[in-house]
């Protein structure tokens, strides 16, 4: 607290001298205004509404440039770090145009890109790309080589390496590009504004200095430093949560390996990121995704209404997750012995009440979201949602709970396949489909292969503990022969799409995982070891992301094709 009052001590200064100033005459207001004045004159801009647009505007032109610069920058910077053919090849035309004036540009990207949003992100791209790529390779070069040695003496590839040793070392300097990228993005874009007045802060200022309205523009410079301040702020926080090391090293009297000494903010998401499981939430996305493409296929877009269907989905996804721990955790299937993903309970970082409410505040943010869907795309939807959140919620809960009668690959068979696939759809056609269900059946099987191998695994324990799944009802023999059915099924079903229609042959793009999915029956069939099969159930997950993305990589490469 201290340390926040020392830094507000200048500004505060600052203005209060300019005050002073400005009254007793010794500046002239005609050129500096007094602090008062333009204060007023930012309160009038934001009631009617002006400065929140302009603000919107440089914003947006801001975050997309420098997000379409920053993740080339880091790759690019990275792989000039380990790679000395990359350095040389890359290395002199990166030093030569980083100095050259990127508003000096600006002329030249105006004719190649137009006058719109376009030429905005363009000048942006230039200005931060070669700023985070410099600043990344020289934090790469700047670690030591025996860190390199240990991983390529552990059998680490280039990528490998590129992935737990480059990045994570290189952060430090990753985040100084990233802190002095943001900035200059704001820096050129403001600056594109004054030259090319099309909305935007920047023309905003222009405007008021063209009818001389001084105190607006010193209001707009006042945003735009605000701006800056946050900017720098926000990459403060997350390098703090990203590099916590560095703090620590600042504080040798603090043990940095406790979870007491550990960051607020960081400790929250840990600990609710390992609540919620998002690496399961490839479950919902890629059908809602499937959905949405296929939806595209026959000529139906909307980026908003995609965008509001996934976060719902992913949302009730989060809450069943957590109600499931809940309700497992209650009856004792779920202990501290559990090879399952039930962690942040499993090692105290969270209360059974903590997950319980999580769950419900969860499901109450998907309800929302699908309220809206209902009232702009139809009943249809609150169906769904309705029957969707019951699934979630007695899937664990109650005395005859779906998981624990034997339902569970059942449920997770319709309402992770057909109905989402079926409800993304109908949000951006407002039309039910047999072919969306046909489309999804293979990513069904998929998902309800990825609990029957979690079931396999724990076959014995459940037993033990009165936990009746279809893996113990049917027997160690016969739940690895409807294993097979489920993983081998989503092959037969891709195939029978396409013999459907042989004009959607991309969508046979999947079969690449062909092998991948051999070898997880291979182990599946042969071992009943739980180690071993809890491998399997995450290479099943795996095998599920990948078949669902190479599938909507179908449906994308059969629009191109139906485009061209």
């Amino acid at each position: 607290m201290k340390d926040r009052s020392l830094q507000l001590i200048s500004p505060i200064l600052l203005l209060l001298i300019w005050e002073i100033a400005a009254r007793v005459g010794v500046i002239d207001t005609r050129f500096f205004p007094a602090p008062i004045e333009i204060f007023g004159r930012l309160a009038e801009l934001i009631e009617d509404g002006t400065l929140l647009t302009a603000t919107v505007i440089t914003l947006r032109r801001v975050v997309i440039g420098f997000a379409l610069a920053m993740i080339p920058g880091v790759l690019i910077g990275v792989i000039m770090g380990i790679s000395r053919t990359t350095r040389l090849a890359l290395g002199p035309l990166v030093s030569a145009l980083y100095p050259v004036p990127k508003i000096a540009l600006v002329p030249a990207v105006l004719l190649i890109f137009g006058l719109g949003e376009e030429s905005y992100y363009a000048v942006t791209f230039i200005s931060v790309f070669f700023l985070v790529a410099l600043n990344t390779l020289a934090g790469v070069l700047n670690l030591e080589q025996k860190y390199f040695d240990i991983a390529r003496n552990n059998g680490a590839g280039r990528w490998d390496m590129l992935w737990t040793v480059a990045i994570p070392g290189a952060l430090p300097s990753i985040f100084t590009g990233i802190n002095l990228g943001l900035g200059f993005a704001l820096t050129v874009v403001v600056g594109t504004e004054l030259l090319v007045p099309m909305g935007g802060l920047g023309a905003l200022m222009w405007q008021s200095y063209q009818i001389y309205d001084i105190a607006t523009l010193y209001a707009g410079l006042i945003v735009v430093a605000l701006l800056g301040w946050a900017f720098s702020v926000f990459v403060a926080e997350v390098e703090g949560q990203m590099i916590p090391w560095r703090a620590a090293e600042a504080r040798k009297r603090r043990a940095p390996s406790t979870l007491e000494n550990e960051p607020r903010i960081r400790r929250f998401v840990r600990m609710w990121w390992m609540a919620t499981r998002p690496f399961s939430f490839t479950a919902s996305v890629t059908p809602v995704t499937l959905g949405a493409v296929l939806a595209a296929y026959d000529g139906h877009w909307n980026w908003l209404l995609f965008a509001i269907t996934l976060i719902g989905s992913v949302s009730i996804h989060a809450g069943t997750n957590l109600i499931n721990d809940y309700y497992d955790w209650r009856k004792g299937t779920d202990t501290a012995d559990s090879l399952g993903p039930n962690r942040a309970l499993q090692e105290g970082m969270l209360t059974p009440q903590h997950v319980f409410w999580g769950g419900l505040i969860f499901f109450a943010l998907g309800s929302a979201l699908g309220l809206y869907l209902v009232e702009t795309r139809g009943i249809f939807i609150l169906y769904l949602g309705i029957f969707s959140v019951l699934a979630g919620w007695f899937y664990t809960a109650g005395p005859a709970a779906f998981a624990y009668v034997g339902l569970g690959e059942v449920v997770v068979f319709v309402f992770m396949g057909p109905v989402m696939v079926l409800g993304s759809y109908f949000v951006l056609t407002q039309q039910i489909a047999w072919e969306a269900v046909l489309v999804s059946l293979p990513i069904g099987f998929l998902v309800a292969a990825i609990l029957h191998a979690n079931n396999m695994r724990d076959l014995e324990g459940d037993l033990e503990k009165g936990k009746r799944t279809l893996a113990n009802i049917l027997g160690r023999r016969n739940s690895q022969r409807e294993y097979l059915i489920l993983v081998g099924g989503s092959y037969v079903l891709l195939a029978a799409l396409f013999l459907i229609d042989v004009t959607l042959w991309p969508i046979l793009l999947p079969l690449i995982t062909l092998p991948a999915a051999l070898k997880l029956l291979r182990t599946a069939t042969t071992s009943n070891a739980p180690t071993v099969l809890n491998r399997v159930v995450r290479g099943t997950a795996q095998l599920h992301q990948r078949f669902g993305w190479l599938m909507i990589l179908g449906f994308i490469v059969a629009i191109a094709t139906q485009i061209g």
